[in-house]
């Protein structure tokens, strides 16, 4: 018998574990969500259901090697191999979405195999788990009856637990540091992306692709901290953080459209890339810079065809990077050969860049104007630059009184709006900083829920004119 290699110093089972858990856990999962996509067309003993089920199984039964048995979790909004998260692609969204979803549907929150599991066994439970109940309270324990009379005996789950009132606090405190660390994150990423494209190398952005997912991810748990850091306006990082603020603006339209998560992740890329033909432009304003502005489009598309790791999402990328200034009434830049429809990804992008270039001090250092009459202006030009039904989505997100707004409370102080606020008044009546001596501030929820504070905006201010930063009031609840 030959000798058991040796583990390497220093190396424990639960750090193998984790190793096999982080390498393996997104196959399985995808695995899993074909297995049950295919049963849900074809007979169990069809081929493709067969072939699909034994290659689960391939997956599952290394782990039995340190492990009596492996549970796949879901906890909150993530999949988990007992305590280890899969981390997963932007290709792998349609496949985490619905396995995740299925497993809601059923209230399961432990999927536990064992070494008894076999691919006949496998099989059984996916035909039992499309049978079982779907959306109601007793969805799980129909599910575990079901199993317990199947005689399935290498596979058991336990019930999806209601987060306690102090994991919930918890829970959003660390989506709100997670959303913080996402949007840095992706800054870093594009500015690594525009080093590769100076310096004629090849990029490889398969690392941005995944920091686009936490932004995503993100933007479904702490929107509110995402607005924050796309309304801080500084020179630092002006260009790549245009591109992450796009980027994000882009996907709360999105969310707010009801797009899916894999076409959120069509969206986001799209929208980071959408003016990578600019990375090589004049640093100042003249004739050269105007060309080279006007010409960005065609060479973001020819930038973009170089890229390494983009696969599939490319054409949408392309597409945005030439259509993000043209107009939904066929005006704008290129002049089109023939008026077509826009790509609904270019008239979201369209939206979200206009805004965020003119709030911001502008690619070549124009003035800025404020978030309320930025979007005033630009719902004078609904049904002819902008898609009227997405612009209204995006004002529903911000707000008429859009995060990093200067106003005056109907009281008479200044304050800083910091969220866009909650209900149906949301839009008019958001979260707010009142300024208050030594540079505090009084948080106040304008909508006057649960009869809190009745004040209202009476108008805007010029942060300049009473020499506020805006930007240091956002972050300080």
């Amino acid at each position: 018998m030959s000798a058991e290699p040796a583990r390497p110093k220093g190396a424990s089972l639960e750090d193998e574990f984790q190793k096999k858990a982080l390498a393996s856990g997104r196959v399985m999962v995808n695995q899993l969500a074909i297995l049950v996509k295919v049963a849900q067309m074809h007979d169990l003993k069809n081929e493709a259901v067969v072939n699909s089920a034994q290659a689960l199984l391939g997956t599952i039964s290394p782990f039995f090697e340190d492990k009596k048995s492996v549970s796949l979790n879901l906890i909150g909004e993530y999949l988990f191999i007992e305590d280890v998260r899969i981390k997963y692609n932007v290709e792998d969204f349609a496949n985490f979405d619905f396995l995740a979803g299925a497993f809601r549907k059923r209230k399961l929150g432990s999927l536990i195999f064992n070494p008894l599991v076999d691919a006949d066994q496998l099989i059984l439970f996916v035909n039992i788990f499309l049978a079982a109940q779907t959306d109601t309270d007793d969805a799980h324990h129909d599910l575990a009856l079901r199993i317990g009379a199947s005689g399935v005996s290498g596979i058991s789950t336990e019930e999806l637990k209601a987060p306690r009132a102090e994991d919930e606090s918890e829970r959003i405190i660390d989506a709100a540091r997670a959303a913080a660390r996402a949007y840095v994150r992706v800054v870093l990423r594009v500015k690594e992306l525009f080093e590769a494209i100076a310096l004629g190398e090849p990029a490889d952005i398969r690392k941005l692709k995944r920091a686009v997912q936490s932004l995503i991810d993100s933007v479904y748990k702490s929107e509110d901290v995402l607005l924050k850091l796309s309304a801080i306006r500084r020179q630092e990082d002006l260009f790549p953080r245009h591109f992450v603020n796009v980027c994000v603006l882009s996907l709360l339209i999105g969310k707010q459209t009801g797009l899916s998560k894999y076409h959120m992740a069509r969206l986001g890329m799209a929208a980071l890339l959408h003016d990578i033909g600019l990375e090589n432009r004049p640093r100042e304003p003249g004739e050269e810079a105007f060309e080279s502005l006007a010409d960005h489009p065609r060479a973001g598309v020819q930038t973009i065809l170089k890229l390494k790791g983009l696969n599939e999402a490319a054409v949408s990328a392309m597409i945005v990077a030439y259509e993000h200034h043209r107009n939904v009434d066929g005006t704008g830049y290129p002049k089109a050969v023939e008026t077509k429809d826009l790509s609904v990804y270019s008239r979201i992008v369209r939206i979200a860049d206009n805004y965020d270039a003119v709030t911001s001090s502008g690619i070549f250092g124009s003035e800025a104007i404020p978030p309320e009459r930025a979007l005033r202006l630009m719902s004078g030009r609904a049904g002819s630059y902008y898609d009227r039904e997405l612009l209204d989505k995006f004002v529903s997100a911000m707000g008429l009184y859009p995060v990093g707004s200067f106003v005056m409370l109907s009281d008479g102080r200044p304050a800083v709006v910091v969220s866009p606020g909650k209900g149906k008044d949301r839009p008019s009546r958001p979260l707010v900083a009142a300024l208050v001596d030594e540079g505090g501030a009084e948080f106040l929820d304008l909508s006057g829920k649960d009869g809190g504070c009745k004040l209202s905006i009476a108008g805007t201010l010029d942060p300049q004119r009473y020499g506020v930063n805006v930007s240091r009031y956002l972050f300080l609840d």
